[in-house]
């Protein structure tokens, strides 16, 4: 199905079943249709889930410009009026939970009712005192020049998805995740890129309102190798912490089964 936005942009969504609203946001380069295949036609059964292709990703259109975790939030906000949602769920994995956290800023939580937190780190860079960077150790100058090293080789996406996955795809699985990302314009993906090093929400956190739900993978993470779901959790008055120990960073693609339960108790008023 397909939403227009104020400035024109054609927005694509996945929208089945029936019930409270499960809204599904994706990480950069990632799409709806295939990254959530393991996960919609579940959750659809007990739920209605609402899964967007970001601006500039998988369906959607594709502007020449204006990139920015801002302009996807209000993107999400727009068609959570269009389809006038209320009590939503906002599942947000990396990318789709800076989405999240700037829409409940910019929007307040009026059609929202609680909130899910999935391998998203508050900031992206190392800093002084900061114990959670990415991969370990990501100084500030790499991760302001990983955009332009995208720019220049798209190959070097390779890298993030034998990270990503605890058994890391091969052959035309492989082929076929790549051809995904590939839907996304270069130019798109490393200005939200350079979006996402320039965030810092660690000192946000507190004020979350809705009952909060933190999915992270922990021990085997290789892209967020630190205890960051538990340093969150404390972080987030009264979040419940799900960890995945056998993926490493898309649970919901290596452990689907246990992601669908998960998100269904929680979105259920139920243990996650």
């Amino acid at each position: 199905m397909y939403f227009t936005t104020g400035d024109g942009t054609p927005l694509y969504y996945v929208d089945r079943g029936e019930g409270r609203p499960l809204v599904l946001l994706q990480a950069l380069m990632f799409n709806a249709d295939y990254f959530w295949q393991r996960n919609i036609a579940e959750l659809a059964q007990a739920f209605r889930v609402i899964a967007p292709d970001h601006r500039g990703h998988g369906l959607s259109g594709k502007p020449n410009s204006g990139y920015s975790i801002a302009q996807l939030a209000d993107d999400l906000g727009a068609l959570l009026e269009h389809l006038d949602l209320r009590d939503a769920v906002l599942v947000g994995f990396s990318l789709g939970g800076f989405v999240s956290l700037r829409y409940l800023q910019q929007h307040a939580a009026g059609r929202v009712g609680a909130l899910v937190l999935m391998e998203m780190t508050p900031r992206l860079p190392s800093a002084p005192g900061w114990e959670h960077p990415t991969f370990g150790d990501f100084p500030l100058e790499a991760a302001q020049g990983y955009a332009a090293a995208l720019r220049a080789d798209r190959s070097i996406y390779r890298d993030f998805f034998n990270a990503a996955f605890l058994q890391p795809p091969q052959g035309r699985e492989l082929e076929e995740m790549l051809a995904q990302t590939f839907l996304t314009p270069t130019d798109a993906a490393a200005a939200l890129m350079d979006d996402m090093v320039a965030q810092d929400w660690r000192a946000e956190l507190a004020n979350i309102a809705v009952p909060t739900a933190l999915f992270y993978c922990h021990p085997n993470n290789n892209i967020l190798p630190t205890p960051l779901g538990q340093w969150l959790q404390r972080q987030i008055p009264g979040s419940t912490l799900v960890l995945f120990n056998h993926s490493s960073h898309c649970p919901f693609w290596e452990e689907a089964a246990m992601f669908n339960r998960a998100l269904t108790g929680f979105a259920s008023g139920g243990p996650a």
